[in-house]
């Protein structure tokens, strides 16, 4: 074994940057890498968390090292970074690596590790000017990204791995007679599309009175939504938050309205319960979905075409059993292998500033 290759066997020291987060998606995914990152037993970790933060809590009771972060330090982080390790009392390049959840700390970890690779949750990809390697979860962000920083910076495709909890599919039933569920989840914010959902099962309802309609999940919009609903379909059930199994049993077609996702782990579990599922072509379900290969997308925000596709699968029950299908055996492909996740994100972290190319496997 050649020297190079040795010294990357060595442990390496890295800080786990996880800033407060309202976003419980991005939430769970902080335990993702943080569980493959202890799996892969190739670092030392140290985590830079909020004073109090659950994710702070939670690693601190699992015995790792933690860095707390004030909210002082925090305003440093954004204001004065090259400041930083002088005010924190922090050693420069304390860090072999710094992972960062968070684009505006990457500057001032620069300080104090030796590479940042930075992890863009949210599409919003423009704050890591100063890591010298980016994370994307969809393929459609990370050419933005390239264009934008042309190709100065590294950005490698890494969506979240995803595990399979369910074994079956159950057959849908092809009883003309028997009327369809069709239902819609989200955190009940800005973006979710559940407006537009509404208002797509209002100009369904018109046709295809029979069909039932539901949107699980519960947040600060739900007055508001609720209201919408009462006004222009008041036949719309409200059933609050459904797990993938209730939502099975529940619906015979899911739709995800959402303006905006990078990823989208509900709509990965309704295909792993083989749910038949369409989307609009926001950037995650577009990888997802295949651009629309494995499951129907529709444009963001429109409610007339979301109703036209809706009524075509209606009336075609045979398009609705296919998708089923498609769904179910999409989200057990390779794309979503846990063990690839790890694999792929430990040879994005060794990997040297100076090696641009990005991997494709």
């Amino acid at each position: 074994m050649d020297s190079d290759a040795s010294s990357e066997k060595k442990r390496k020291s890295l800080l786990f940057f996880a800033p407060e987060r309202s976003n419980l998606q991005i939430l769970e995914a902080y335990d993702i890498y943080l569980h493959h990152l202890t799996h892969s037993d190739l670092f030392d970790i140290t985590i830079m968390a909020p004073n109090g933060s659950p994710f702070a809590a939670e690693a601190k009771s699992m015995g790792y090292r933690m860095y707390p972060m004030s909210d002082f330090a925090r305003k440093l982080l954004q204001r004065t970074p090259q400041l930083w390790p002088i005010l924190t009392a922090t050693r420069r390049y304390r860090f072999d690596i710094a992972l960062s959840h968070e684009g505006y700390a990457c500057r001032g970890l620069s300080q104090i590790a030796r590479r940042v690779v930075g992890v863009c949750h949210d599409d919003n990809f423009e704050g890591f000017a100063a890591a010298n390697r980016i994370l994307i979860l969809n393929s459609s962000t990370a050419e933005l990204a390239e264009e934008f920083y042309e190709e100065e910076i590294p950005v490698d495709i890494l969506p979240y791995p995803y595990v399979s909890q369910f074994s079956d599919i159950t057959p849908l039933d092809d009883d003309p007679d028997k009327a369809l569920t069709i239902g819609a989840s989200g955190p009940f914010m800005e973006e979710d599309g559940l407006g537009t959902f509404i208002h797509a099962a209002q100009l369904v309802h018109e046709g295809h009175p029979e069909v039932k309609f539901v949107i699980a999940g519960k947040g600060p919009l739900e007055h508001d939504l609720k209201e919408l609903s009462d006004h222009i379909a008041p036949f719309i059930d409200f059933v609050g938050p459904l797990d993938a199994e209730e939502m099975a049993e529940q619906v015979d077609l899911f739709c995800l309205p959402a303006h905006h996702a990078p990823f989208s782990f509900a709509l990965c579990q309704v295909m792993d319960a083989g749910l038949a599922c369409l989307s609009t072509c926001a950037s995650g379900p577009m990888d997802i979905l295949k651009g629309g290969m494995v499951a129907p997308l529709v444009p963001i925000s429109d409610a007339f075409l979301l109703a036209v596709k809706l009524q075509e699968l209606i009336e075609d029950r045979s398009q609705i059993a296919r998708i089923k299908k498609s769904c179910f055996e999409r989200i057990r492909e390779e794309d979503f292998s846990a063990d690839i996740f790890e694999s792929r994100l430990i040879k994005l972290l060794l990997m040297k500033p100076k090696t641009a190319s990005n991997l494709t496997s």
